[in-house]
Parts: C-alpha cells; structure tokens; sequence
C-alpha cells in the first residue's frame, strides 16, 4: 500500500512539473483545467497498470525460491502485547480524514448558514446573497455571495465574474479536491493542484466576463474592488 501511495505521489510531481513548466504559461485556460482535474485522477490509475514485456524481461534464472516452513503451533506465541498489536499507521490515516472530513462539513455548514440568515434574491440564472458589512465576493454553484458594502458600479462586473464560476460549475472542480483532500491529506501535491486550478479558474471568468465589457474599465474595477481603494489616476 505503501508503495502504490508514493507512485500516486510521484506521478502527480511530474504531471505537476510538466503544467509547471509548459503548460501554465499557456492560455488555453479550458484546457489546463481539464489537464489540472485528469491528472490527479490518472495517477491513481497509472500504478495499477501492469507492463507484460517488463514481467517478461525478467528471467527466471535471478529467480531465488527460499524453502518452506513450517512452524508447530506449539512454537508459535500466543499473547502479544497490547500496544504491538496496534497499527499505529492506519490509526494516524484515520484521525487525518476525520479531521478533514469535519472541516469540510464544517464549511459547508457555514455556506448554508449564510444562506439561510441573510437576504436571498432569486435572479433567472443565479440566487443573489447580499452579507452587510462585508466587501468580499465569491460562488457556490448557482449562489453568488455578494458583500453589502460592495460600491454598485462594481457589482455589475464582480457578478458577471461569478456567473462564469457558476455556469462553469468550477465548485465540483474544487469539492473534487476536497474529497481528495481528505483521502490524501498528507499528500501536499493535492493542495498545490487545488490552488493552481482555483487560479485557473479565474483566468477563465476573467477571460469571459471581459468579452461583455471594456476590458481596461473591468481591470480597473476588479483591482479598485481588490486592493479598496478608489479609481486614483497615479497609483498602481
């Protein structure tokens, strides 16, 4: 088992470095996102693949058969400690995914909080959550979360850039990474392919929602929202 985990481990590396250094530069966003949720999967696949011509080059000649043996029952041991017969390895795996399962289900709690205690308007294509005193912006599948303090000549564009996440449905992207996450938590490689396909996402709103828009004004908008701050000619 152990060895099928650093095989899955190695194979996301590599299909990692290859996005790194060939692939990320690129702009085919719609690509590098399907390219970002088969790789993981693959890798997993990958060791289980079973190579006849390396079986066959193996002679059986280097072969070596050890003799059998047999042990009496009488010389085998009969108690064995507690505490050696603990797997300690699988006790760790399963605090991991414990843990991970309960701040998952501890996020997701806390979307549905935020839907249920705050204003909700049902819009044709998306529910609209206004959150007072807030300025941030996000989406969960067809729910846009949308901070109150948000200035509304903003709003138009922050929301088009949230209808894409939705009409995309980029959350199954990122609850996939999440169910991988809590299978492999300690695995790093899973959380650096969350982060580069949640940058992915956004180069693909980005990319979409500036086709409706002047594209200078929309980066204008975007960075003002960004970093709160007016539209100020003579800073960056």
């Amino acid at each position: 088992m152990i060895n099928y985990i650093i095989q899955v481990v190695l194979f996301q590396v590599l299909f990692l470095a290859v996005y790194d250094f060939f692939l990320s530069k690129e702009t085919f966003f719609t690509k590098n996102r399907w390219y970002l949720l088969s790789t993981p999967i693959i890798s997993f696949l990958l060791p289980l693949v079973k190579i006849p011509t390396f079986q066959k080059a193996v002679s059986h000649e280097y072969m070596v058969y050890l003799p059998e043996i047999v042990l009496s029952p009488e010389k085998v041991i009969q108690e064995t400690a507690f505490y050696q017969s603990i797997n300690y390895v699988d006790i760790i795996f399963g605090i991991g995914v414990i843990i991970f399962s309960v701040l998952f289900v501890y996020r997701l709690i806390t979307i549905v909080h935020l839907i249920s205690s705050y204003r909700v308007v049902k819009k044709k294509a998306y529910t609209l959550v206004l959150i007072p005193n807030q300025k941030c912006a996000f989406s969960f599948f067809n729910y846009i979360f949308l901070g109150a303090e948000i200035p509304e000549t903003q709003k138009t564009q922050i929301i088009a850039h949230e209808l894409v996440h939705s009409k995309q449905k980029h959350t199954l992207d990122l609850l996939l990474f999440e169910l991988l996450k809590i299978v492999m938590w300690y695995n790093p490689m899973i959380f650096i392919y969350q982060k580069r396909i949640t940058l992915v996402h956004e180069y693909i709103s980005d990319e979409i929602a500036t086709k409706t828009a002047t594209k200078e004004n929309y980066i204008n908008q975007m960075l003002s929202n960004f970093f709160q701050v007016d539209n100020i000619a003579f800073i960056n």
